[in-house]
């Protein structure tokens, strides 16, 4: 969402002699739900992937205890820290946290989402004394939000500025260049969600900031609430310019490219299809590496006025500030090509 919820820190001196903390922090999350941190956080538990990316892009991850099930696989934390593997598994937004599994753990802080049982955990790890902050990463506004209570509550604020000030520079530069196209130039464009090729994101989501910072107007950008589905027809009625594919989107689902009646879309017929590149952690995803994936979809679709950028380049950098690797040296790559002469 975009309309995220504007947070406050209150910041209350209390002396706790021969532990060296000295300050209780009391803030209020991403849901409004205030939480005060009366010890340091050197044990921290994320229970969803863009969480997990953040504590990684400000170099918090020797704090993590246990980690969301699919981080543990992800080619990026595990090229950042091969340990990742061996921390503790608590499950996943999709197919639930176990509980008993994150307080076993004795964290200093759970990291929660706002869907599905994140307001549930959050109540009943309160019970337990276990302080737990809810983030909702939907803009990148929000993304550098989080960043920012993250830090906060880990009590190391500057964390997030570095990462921020990064985005804002990949961002300011993609807005400079396609701020000169006129109305009638902008191409539109249809993304294809990891649900399925006629599962797509709405208005309310990052994608669609992704394709608007992008000079692209999203075709599904009037719907509303998470990913919706849509018929084949209404993608042959909207007929896009170009379409992304989400980098989890299987195969064989992206297949049903080669079927007659969709090569009549014009992203289709033109092979304009791509998959979202990085084959090491999503850019179609709530993180500070979304802004990639708004350089990499302007690249695409106005190549011309980023004829003087080698995203390569640009992407090796933006990883090497973030992680201390470039991309290529953790073995990434860029293929984002879904058609070639043949279809799939």
């Amino acid at each position: 969402m975009k309309k995220y919820l504007i947070y406050t820190l209150i910041v209350i001196a209390v002396l706790l002699p021969g532990n060296g903390w000295s300050q209780t922090r009391t803030l209020v999350d991403m849901v409004g739900r205030t939480v005060s941190l009366t010890r340091p956080v050197n044990r921290i538990v994320t229970t969803f992937k863009p969480t997990t990316l953040c504590l990684f892009s400000m170099g918090l991850q020797d704090k993590l205890v246990g980690i969301d099930t699919s981080s543990k696989k992800d080619p990026l934390t595990l090229a950042v820290m091969p340990d990742v593997a061996k921390l503790t598994a608590v499950g996943s937004k999709s197919t639930g946290i176990n509980f008993e599994t994150v307080t076993s753990l004795k964290p200093d802080l759970v990291i929660l989402y706002a869907q599905k049982d994140g307001f549930d955990l959050a109540q009943r790890l309160g019970v337990m004394e276990i302080p737990s902050i809810i983030i909702l990463p939907e803009s990148f506004e929000s993304v550098k939000t989080s960043l920012n209570i993250i830090a906060l509550a880990a009590g190391v604020p500057e964390r997030a500025d570095r990462v921020v000030k990064l985005m804002d520079g990949v961002l300011l530069m993609v807005d400079h260049r396609v701020a000169t196209l006129g109305v009638q130039e902008q191409k539109t464009g249809y993304f294809a969600s990891s649900r399925g090729l006629f599962s797509t994101a709405t208005g309310s989501m990052l994608q669609d900031e992704i394709f608007q910072r992008a000079g692209v107007v999203n075709v599904a950008h009037d719907l509303q609430g998470y990913f919706q589905d849509i018929s084949p027809e209404q993608l042959l009625r909207w007929n896009p310019d170009l379409m992304v594919i989400s980098q989890h989107l299987h195969n064989p689902v992206a297949k049903r490219l080669n079927d007659p009646v969709l090569r009549r879309v014009k992203a289709v017929a033109n092979r304009d299809v791509y998959r979202s590149p990085s084959n090491l952690a999503p850019w179609d995803f709530p993180s500070p590496l979304a802004v990639l994936g708004t350089l990499w979809l302007a690249n695409r679709a106005y190549p011309d006025l980023f004829s003087d950028i080698d995203l390569g380049v640009e992407v090796d950098r933006f990883h090497a500030e973030l992680f201390g690797r470039t991309m290529t040296e953790m073995g990434g790559t860029l293929n984002d090509l879904v058609l070639d002469g043949a279809g799939l």
